[in-house]
């Protein structure tokens, strides 16, 4: 069984109730600004443990002065995810959130916990991508339609006015190539808004991705194992 069908078979485990939404959506795309970072939270992935003892709140009010976004893992077996993180991000920034989305309920409950974007992986949500793209936008918030081809990069553009996260993550094996990345940005350059997700580690990379006309660049690991670096990251934008 590959990692996306173990998560499309937990979500049957999954019980998560719909709340009432108390802050005011903003416009993910429109805070990106020309570039933005988004510093990601996320205690753990498929392949370990990230780090455990730093606190949401505390790796929030660290970097939210050098970024401008937040994405939140809320996903609980494999990335150890909550849905209270993105309600801790929310008081600071624009808040994207991760996770499999494979139903319109979902979305609800990102909506709900004040969510201002929603992650729709092309390769897990399937034809249902344009269902739940539709849907995500109904309720005010900005679908990212994760890809990672240049066939489903090409595909997600017909669903018109898209902003594309590029994932240097390969989810049927989970190696990272940010060169694979660039080539996919390459090919949709001038044709969607983008990001890149995963694969940066060093400030010369966010100027790479910038340089490729991207909207914004995704850290995670990086940042959650040293939020000091956000300055770094934010600094090597000066020469892009």
């Amino acid at each position: 069984m590959s990692f996306l069908e173990k998560v499309r078979d937990s979500l049957k485990y999954r019980r998560e109730r719909i709340v009432e939404r108390e802050v005011p959506v903003q416009d993910f795309r429109k805070a990106l600004g020309d570039f933005g970072i988004i510093a990601e939270y996320k205690r753990a992935s498929p392949t370990g443990i990230v780090r455990l003892d730093l606190p949401p709140w505390e790796y929030f009010s660290s970097v939210a002065q050098y970024v401008q976004a937040f994405s939140v893992l809320t996903e609980p077996f494999w990335f150890l995810g909550d849905w209270r993180f993105v309600h801790l991000a929310k008081s600071l920034r624009p808040v994207l959130a991760k996770d499999f989305v494979a139903y319109r309920e979902q979305i609800d409950v990102a909506y709900g916990y004040g969510a201002d974007a929603v992650l729709i992986i092309y390769k897990f949500a399937g034809e249902r991508t344009a269902e739940l793209y539709g849907y995500t936008k109904s309720r005010g918030l900005t679908p990212l339609v994760e890809v990672g081809s240049v066939q489903e990069a090409l595909e997600a553009v017909e669903l018109g006015d898209v902003l594309l996260g590029i994932n240097s993550r390969d989810l049927n094996t989970l190696a990272v190539s940010l060169e694979r990345a660039l080539e996919i940005a390459e090919r949709v350059r001038g044709k969607a808004d983008f990001i890149v997700e995963s694969g940066i580690t060093e400030p010369h990379q966010v100027r790479a991705v910038c340089r490729k006309g991207a909207r914004g660049v995704l850290i995670g690991t990086a940042l959650m194992k040293n939020p000091s670096l956000a300055r770094e990251f934010r600094e090597a934008l000066r020469s892009c």
